[in-house]
């Protein structure tokens, strides 16, 4: 396994709302939430998505609902939004090997449609497509346009280097601001990466990455699993606090984009103070939960903390 320098969330800025009491005889200011100014603050960064048990959103819940825990212990919050609008950077990573071919037409009408629905001006999204190693379609971009034309361009080609790609996509978003979304479209074979399984997961993890995969089967039934690569994408997705999905037909391609829009677009936020650093880079373990419920939480379960200086 390749090491890499550790990471953790280094201080971010945030919008904080500022009450201002006027003087007397002085105008009231105007609502709260247009008085905002930035702050540094040295938080561990959270998305998180509530659903019930039967996968639908939870929305309407507030802070005191929730409690973060590291390692075990209780963290105070100092950063709380519903349905966050910090930006989201995402990849979308095609599955272009010969094994997955067939759909692969699809693939890209859903993939259209979606984009259109979910980019906001302040996102932007990442095209690629893997085979035998990883290609850049489109870089990071807020324009869908660029995003469908960079869709025609994929391919059918040898070879599925699929935690190679995962590698490459985590550290283009270890670069972005903001919620990093990596979407894998595939079968969940690798047959020709250099990379491993934990090298790509560590590199999900440092890059504070969250995935979602689209598992597709080219041929329906158990002849056309990939069951270990279909393992494989359960991981990274519980470790990364993403989902997976397993279309029975092609028709239900838009079902998936259209639920993980809703996600995307409902997530929570929250900002908490780490516990403090120690001699040596660890991972640390992060856990949501929603008070006195049975709702399901998924967000990312493990940051890397940097050693104490």
């Amino acid at each position: 396994m390749t090491r890499s320098h550790p990471v953790r969330a280094l201080p971010w800025l945030f919008f904080v709302l500022l009450v201002v009491t006027p003087a007397p005889g002085q105008q009231a200011p105007p609502p709260e939430d247009t008085y905002r100014y930035r702050v540094n603050v040295g938080l561990v960064l959270v998305a998180a998505s509530v659903t019930t048990a039967d996968g639908l959103p939870v929305t309407d819940l507030g802070e005191a609902a929730f409690q973060v825990y590291e390692d075990g212990l209780l963290r105070p919050v100092k950063v709380f939004e519903k349905k966050t609008a910090l930006p989201l950077q995402l990849v979308l990573m095609v599955d272009a090997s010969l094994s997955a071919a067939s759909e692969l037409d699809r693939e890209k009408l859903a993939m259209t449609r979606f984009i259109q629905r979910v980019l906001r001006p302040q996102d932007a999204a990442a095209l690629y497509e893997f085979s035998g190693g990883a290609r850049a379609r489109v870089d990071f971009s807020n324009e869908p346009k660029k995003l469908e034309a960079g869709l025609a361009l994929i391919k059918p080609r040898a070879g599925t280097a699929l935690y190679d790609a995962v590698v490459e996509a985590s550290e283009k978003l270890k670069a972005r601001e903001g919620r990093r979304v990596l979407v894998l479209v595939t079968d969940g074979t690798d047959t020709s990466s250099q990379k491993t399984y934990h090298d790509a997961l560590r590199a999900a993890q440092e890059a504070e990455v969250t995935i979602f995969a689209l598992i597709m089967r080219p041929i329906p039934g158990e002849s056309g699993r990939s069951v270990r690569g279909e393992h494989v994408l359960i991981n990274f997705a519980d470790m990364t606090g993403g989902r997976v999905f397993f279309p029975a037909r092609a028709e239900e391609l838009d079902r998936f984009f259209d639920h993980l829009s809703e996600l995307l677009r409902t997530q929570y936020l929250f900002g908490y103070e780490p516990a403090p650093a120690e001699w040596r880079a660890r991972l640390r373990v992060i856990e949501v939960r929603v008070v006195g419920t049975d709702y399901v939480v998924r967000h990312r379960k493990s940051y890397y903390a940097e050693a104490r200086r």
